[in-house]
């Protein structure tokens, strides 16, 4: 009998920290194909913006890509406001093309404003549409598409990623209650964080062998992260008797020389997820953002300092270290002018850390129900 065929097209972009989660739907569904636990063939297509981190991404793993138009709605007065959505109309017409031209049965989503489009396209032509929120608030975008996805998927289960109370099968939540979110649905799946087999399809032992001398890891992201490399190379040389792994990211590469100076740090300008699990084994804690990464320092037993990055929409970075703080103990520093000072004394109250062991435990069950809530 022959193997039944599907296409399912990506979309999101701009930032990593959502890329990454497509990448790691890829692998987990082609790992599962290679291994025949699949009866129907799945091929991959991914739609985003031109000239992107996204399309780096998808040519690195050999998904074919394609450029669509898409115009940012923002929420305050812009003249733009008047023109850009109307990039909407033909990146719709674009999607309806992509979905006929290349047969896609299902869109999986992270949101933002380029996804629009194609989702819309995907519903006007009956395909199934998958959506998962990683942040504790829901983007505008996702917002909108959840209206008409087929399911979606959320990582923290709080009350500000909760689904609209007309949607949920309880008849019991009156209008003006909170959801309560063990109730199940049908539509809306809690799921955990979505994590990248690649990080452990290497690790060569589940065992952790404890640093002579403390070792920290500073991962902000590539944008808007100046200020938290400008913090920590002010007390660099206060900090000689520790070791430190520096990300860089593109937009940084210009820290490498002051880095550099200090025999003490290795400074990477970008790290592959493949090569990132041989870090993340080896320190003991991280210097970061609020962005979907706290996840992969968990499960490598990594205690978090979280600077959130102020300007995200609905100040999610902030509520998704509230989070962390609240669940796993770590800290949360304020970017502000005393920023370096209190980043120095958070680093030398932990300096007797060392981590145990890995949280490998539940590693995949994200991947396994969103495999499982798609019927693949």
């Amino acid at each position: 009998m022959e193997q039944t065929k599907k296409t399912i097209a990506l979309t999101w972009g701009a930032t990593g920290g959502h890329a990454i989660p497509l990448v790691s739907v890829y692998n987990f569904i082609k790992d599962a194909q290679s291994d025949g636990e699949l009866a129907t063939h799945y091929d991959f297509i991914w739609v985003w913006e031109a000239e992107s981190l996204e399309e780096e991404l998808a040519q690195k793993h050999n998904i074919p890509f394609y450029d669509i138009s898409a115009g940012k709605i923002r929420r305050y007065f812009d003249w733009k406001n008047f023109y850009e959505p109307l990039k909407n109309l033909t990146g719709f017409f674009e999607g309806l093309y992509y979905i006929w031209k290349h047969k896609i049965d299902i869109v999986f989503s992270k949101g933002w404003y380029v996804s629009l489009p194609l989702c819309l396209a995907a519903w006007v032509m009956r395909k199934d549409i998958y959506i998962h929120e990683s942040d504790t608030v829901t983007g505008l975008a996702n917002k909108v598409i959840s209206r008409f996805a087929t399911k979606v998927f959320y990582t923290f289960k709080n009350d500000l990623t909760h689904p609209p109370v007309d949607d949920r099968e309880s008849q019991d939540t009156q209008e003006d209650e909170t959801p309560n979110l063990d109730t199940p649905t049908q539509k809306y799946i809690h799921t955990g964080p979505i994590v990248n087999p690649e990080l452990i399809d290497y690790l060569d032992s589940l065992e952790v062998e404890e640093n002579e001398r403390f070792t920290i890891m500073v991962i902000a992201g590539s944008q808007w992260s100046s200020a938290i490399f400008q913090a920590l190379l002010k007390s660099m040389p206060d900090m000689w008797d520790i070791d430190f792994h520096v990300i860089l990211g593109e937009k940084n590469m210009h820290f490498r020389k002051d880095f550099e100076r200090y025999p003490n740090v290795i400074a990477h300008d970008f790290i592959t997820q493949k090569r990132l699990w041989k870090i993340l084994k080896n320190v003991d804690i991280a210097v970061t953002r609020g962005s979907s990464v706290l996840w992969e320092l968990y499960f490598f037993g990594i205690h978090s300092i979280i600077i959130p990055l102020k300007t995200t929409g609905g100040n999610h970075q902030f509520h998704n270290a509230t989070y962390f703080k609240e669940k796993f103990g770590s800290n949360i520093l304020t970017e502000d002018p005393n920023l370096s000072i209190e980043l120095f004394r958070h680093i030398q109250k932990y300096k007797e850390m060392r981590k145990s062991g890995l949280n490998i435990d539940g590693f995949f069950d994200g991947l396994n129900i969103i495999m499982k809530e798609m019927e693949l």
